[in-house]
């Protein structure tokens, strides 16, 4: 019987073998089988499983996407065009998350501007007042 031990699979896939141990726990890598003594041996398919959720990982996709699309792909459920709809679906959320950050970036910019100016507007002067620093 042959495969990888628990400590070699994680070096070669630059995880720990804590995150390896929840990865099962969650069933996100296939289980490994056991060798005669007990040890679990993992597969070159774990490997690039591991690879896989790590570069998905990088896009932005959770676990809980990750697992659903290796699912969905062992049972024949998704297909390109299905995973092209998904990545379009994480890449609008993006988009809505940096126009929040923007629009926030914005009202920061603002609050300073009105905090360094000479004649402070009387919300900031309000302001000002209730966090005890009046100039």
């Amino acid at each position: 019987m042959s495969g990888y031990l628990r400590g070699e699979i994680a070096k070669m896939a630059n995880v720990s073998i804590e995150t390896l141990r929840y990865y099962e726990d969650i069933g996100i890598i296939s289980l490994p089988l056991r060798s005669e003594s007990g040890y679990r041996l993992y597969s070159e398919a774990v490997l690039s499983q591991l690879a896989f959720i790590k570069n998905a990982k990088s896009c932005g996709f959770t676990l809980n996407e990750i697992k659903k699309a290796l699912t969905k792909s062992v049972s024949g459920q998704i297909n390109i065009d299905h995973f092209i709809a998904v990545i379009d679906k994480k890449m609008d959320r993006i988009h809505s998350e940096i126009a929040t950050k923007e629009v926030t970036l914005a009202m920061l910019d603002q609050l300073k501007t009105n905090l360094q100016a000479a004649d402070k507007h009387p919300e900031i002067q309000a302001t000002l007042r209730i966090l005890h620093m009046e100039s």
